[in-house]
């Protein structure tokens, strides 16, 4: 490998991609010609080192006592070739799409939650997020180049790291921290327009110009690439320049489709069902672990079987390239899957089948790339290919996707002029050819099949091409923002679909700030708001500023940003009264690929720049607000439907005094019995607990906690201020300031009780914590635990009680403990055991409710990799279906919560206890959505979730003046 010159930096491209890693990278002064890829060293064997071009982005954790080889720093994995290789043999040890991850917003893409499906009991095995997992790929990346050019080191280069274009705004910050975890500094770049930079960097000057000559002036590209996680659309739009810029052609981007987590890994998947019961037999399945092995040995042999007769495209219609691109070998007519048993050195341990070519072909040509007209819209069905937690697309027909991006973002088009294909699934020369000629049979202009010299290579070179292009060598792709991105009012008082302004417009240049001119708006400070945020891709010109309607069909919704900002004014902050300041909303699309948000403060002498962004520490719950420029630190908040207008002025003053007075410093005129009576007397100036707010009830907790030394004044103080605390933080999430307030109280469950003989003291201590139990993080539970653990156990456990701690209403601990969904799953399994002992004995009802809290599929806040083995729910299915549910009352409703279906392998109880289960269902008479649910993959309904997760938060802005 040459080295670069000393001279001038490096601008280096890097696709982090969801099979394969490439680097490619050129002096900043080199004509894009020059560009060169950066072969990465890797283990290749347990002791073997290669460089190559790919380096498959898989970490394998090694077996106790395998010891492999570590001259990357890359312990307690190995990342390449050989974990590839030994992640096919050893099952259950491979972290595979990664990248798929960042983009799941159902998980804590920040937690060590991979391998995904790993058993409870494998303490051995070290786990990763997705996050980190990227981050160890960079890493891995930066120490071997590093190593190779140790005076010109990755972190002191020019990096441009690429992303499919549909990757959301916190996929895109997660990218951006993986980055900076592995000591890098990057600008993104979306992977199609990376695919047509590598293409213009091979046609030249000369070929693009031959691509206008054919299109008649105007070249209209349809970008597919699909990779293996995702399938990537945009549209470019390639032109004769006019004015200064007359004889040079002009290149834009004009759409990107949506978000389609659809691609290779589906494509093995799929392959992966079809030999599944070649391997076990018709209605056996693989545990996950194994299935996990089946599907890379399907990826292995779709490679084998697909590589050979690829073409390289050319001009010309589609029709025209079947004999274009150089002589490649055949494939072979099949190819061994072979899964190695977990006592795979034993003689006849493997399982074995084969695949035919044709046989992929079919599965990939007729499943993934059927025919389609231009009207055709994707299927919205109830199941699709769906495996190790990954929400992957429902519909898998590409071509129904292609068709429909086309339809709304070229509309008065019947197709285009052109199409560009990348990816290693188009190396099959009648996989392209049929996404080709799909394309043509919409009836458009003679469609140019453009040329791609190495599908793998491509995004990788295309990024360097790009960062020369910034440099001024090459022709740059512009276009800007993908999308439109707007913030969400206040619905009108007389009703009304619920308005939006627009804050950076579809199509914003990178690093322009982009105000909501003649716009001012009321931004409410002194405490938590929330700002919910939309982005369309909607193809008509809204510009910053701009008031417009919600329509579902347009918008989509982002994480809300969530914060309590600075009122800036001591008097009015310390009587806990709202203030409002003017201001506008500016909006950037920064330089390296991400949003950035902010409220500017009007008629001000030193105006304050609220700034917002995205939380990248995921929670399960949403988004919050970084911190405001000068102000005061962020909080997280989920994003829910906007709450009725809080009853404020003499009414809510007058609760806050009724609390004051009995909590407050000691006042001679209270009476003992108001303490006792405090509930009532806020119903009746408040009205009935159930209808208050959200806000309402933050504001009395607000009110409540400073004072929360007064609980220990008498046993009806103690008693009142958790059965308060719990209902008006329930369920410990759902409004900005909620982590603070969570804070707040997690110190005073150590405190425990003053009043401890007191038994409605420790059944409103323990349900105040099962109220606000979504709020509390692992390590707090995992306390509750501990000290819940020795009072709920069998005798035989013979579990050390804490001294001097003889808790009550234990009923009520066990369903306190039921509700701690952040608990590791092996603990929770262990306590599901110890409740099902009792349920041999004790027929209370509550107790197969605690089970079924305990077992849930879904989690009902808490990340999906908390959820308890499929092994253990199955366990205590088979003694639920043994009891007599006409004496239950919680049986059935705990038998849907065990045996919901997910779609996740690694979740979901085997098809027989499913069926059973069914079939019990029916016969109680159990409503059909119980029986769906059990049936299908159907999503949980809000009405299920909505008495747990309470009321949502009031929108921060309200329009004021035009």
């Amino acid at each position: 490998m040459s080295a670069p010159a000393k001279s001038s930096s490096l601008i280096v491209g890097i696709d982090l991609g969801t099979t394969h890693t490439v680097v490619a990278w050129a002096e900043r002064d080199a004509d894009p010609g020059a560009i060169r890829v950066f072969s990465i060293p890797q283990l290749v064997t347990a002791t073997e080192i290669e460089a190559r071009p790919l380096l498959p982005s898989l970490l394998y954790a090694p077996l106790p006592g395998e010891a492999p080889a570590d001259p990357f720093g890359d312990a307690p994995f190995a990342i390449g070739e050989h974990a590839r290789r030994r992640g096919g043999e050893i099952p259950g040890r491979l972290i595979a799409s990664a990248k798929s991850w960042l983009c799941h917003p159902a998980v804590d893409r920040t937690a060590p939650i991979l391998p995904w499906g790993a058993a409870e009991d494998a303490a051995s095995l070290p786990r990763v997020s997705p996050l980190d997992a990227s981050a160890r790929i960079l890493a891995h990346v930066r120490r071997t180049w590093d190593d190779a050019f140790p005076e010109r080191p990755l972190a002191a280069q020019e990096v441009v790291l690429t992303v499919p274009a549909s990757f959301d705004e916190v996929a895109r910050e997660l990218t951006v921290e993986a980055a900076r975890r592995a000591g890098l500094s990057a600008r993104l770049l979306e992977e199609p327009q990376a695919a047509f930079y590598d293409f213009m960097r091979l046609a030249g000057a000369e070929g693009l110009d031959a691509l206008l000559a054919r299109s008649g002036g105007e070249a209209m590209v349809l970008v597919c690439d699909v990779g293996g996680g995702t399938t990537d659309l945009s549209l470019i739009r390639v032109a004769q320049g006019a004015g200064a810029a007359r004889g040079r052609p002009e290149v834009s981007r004009v759409a990107v489709g949506h978000h389609l987590l659809l691609g290779g890994d589906n494509m093995d998947l799929a392959l992966a069902h079809l030999c599944e019961p070649r391997l076990v037999g018709a209605g056996e399945k693989l545990d996950p672990a194994r299935f996990g092995q089946l599907v890379l040995a399907c990826r292995a042999a779709k490679e084998r079987l697909l590589a050979g007769g690829a073409s390289s495209g050319g001009a010309g219609s589609a029709a025209s390239t079947s004999g274009a691109g150089s002589a490649a070998p055949s494939p072979p007519d099949d190819a061994p899957v072979t899964v190695l048993s977990h006592g795979a050195r034993l003689v006849g341990g493997a399982l074995t089948t084969r695949l035919g070519r044709e046989e992929v072909e079919g599965v990939v040509l007729d499943g993934f790339f059927p025919e389609a007209p231009r009207d055709a819209r994707p299927q919205r069905g109830r199941s699709g290919l769906v495996a190790f937690g990954l929400p992957y697309e429902r519909d898998v027909a590409i071509t129904r996707h292609v068709a429909w991006f086309f339809a709304r973002h070229a509309p008065e088009a019947r197709g285009p002029t052109a199409l560009l294909l990348n990816g290693g699934v188009f190396r099959a020369r009648r996989v392209a050819e049929r996404l080709a000629q799909v394309v043509e049979r919409w009836g458009g202009p003679p469609l140019d099949l453009l040329p791609h010299a190495d599908p793998d290579l491509a995004v990788a070179r295309g990024a360097v091409a790009y960062g020369l292009a910034l440099a001024g060598r090459g022709v740059r792709i512009e276009g800007g923002a993908a999308r439109g991105y707007y913030v969400g009012l206040e619905p009108p008082a007389a009703g009304g679909p619920r308005p939006a302004v627009c804050v950076v417009p579809r199509g914003a240049k990178e690093g322009s700030v982009h105000a909501a001119a003649g716009r001012t708006f009321a931004l409410v400070v002194g405490r938590p708001v929330r700002f919910d945020l939309f982005a369309s891709d909607d193809a008509r010109a809204d510009r910053a500023g701009d008031l417009v309607p919600l329509e579902d069909d347009r918008f989509d919704a982002l994480p809300p940003i969530a914060v309590a900002f600075d009122a800036g004014d001591a008097a009015r902050a310390a009587t806990g009264k709202q203030a409002e300041v003017r201001v506008q909303i500016e909006g950037e699309l920064t330089a390296i690929g991400t949003l950035d948000l902010a409220c500017v403060e009007v008629d001000a002498a030193a105006p304050r720049r609220f700034r917002l962004a995205f939380q990248l520490r995921e929670d399960g719950r949403g988004a919050r607000a970084a911190e405001a420029e000068g102000g005061a630190p962020a909080e997280r908040a989920q994003a829910r439907p906007h709450a009725a207008a809080t009853p404020g002025g003499k009414r809510l003053d007058e609760a806050r005094e009724a609390i004051e007075r009995v909590f407050g410093k000691g006042r001679p005129d209270v009476a003992p019995r108001e303490a006792k009576n405090l509930v009532r007397e806020l119903e009746r100036v408040l009205g009935e607990r159930a209808a208050w707010t959200t806000e309402t009830a933050r504001a009395l907790l607000d009110t409540l906690v400073p004072s929360a030394r007064s609980r220990r004044r008498s046993a009806d103080h103690e008693r009142v201020f958790w059965s308060l605390a719990g209902y008006c933080l329930r369920p410990g999430f759902g409004d900005a300031g909620d982590s603070a307030r969570i804070a707040a109280l997690a110190p005073l469950f150590a405190e425990r009780l003053a009043f401890p003989q007191e038994a409605r003291s420790w059944q409103q201590f323990w349900i105040a914590w099962r109220r606000i139990a979504g709020g509390l993080d692992e390590p707090l539970q995992v306390a509750i635990r501990d000290l819940a653990d020795p009072f709920l156990a069998p005798a035989e456990q013979r579990l050390k009680k804490p001294k001097g701690v003889k808790p009550e209403a234990l009923d009520d601990l066990l369903e306190l403990c039921a509700s701690l969904e952040r608990v590791p799953a092996g603990r929770r399994s262990e306590l599901g055991a110890w409740i099902l002992e009792r349920t041999w004995t004790d027929r209370d009802a509550r107790l197969w409710a605690a089970i079924g809290r305990l077992g849930a599929r879904v989690p009902a806040y808490a990340s999906v990799h908390h959820v308890v083995s499929p092994a253990a729910a199955e366990r205590w299915l088979d003694h639920l279906l043994r009891e007599k549910w006409q004496e239950l009352p919680s049986a059935a409703p705990a038998a849907v919560q065990l045996a919901r279906r997910t779609g996740d392998r690694a979740r979901d109880v085997s098809d027989r206890v499913r069926g059973e289960v069914e079939r019990r269902l029916a016969k109680a008479g159990a409503p059909e959505a119980w029986l769906k649910a059990v049936r299908e993959v159907v999503a949980v309904e809000e009405s299920e979730r909505a008495a747990f997760f309470g009321e949502g938060l009031p929108v921060g802005l309200r329009l004021v003046s035009e």
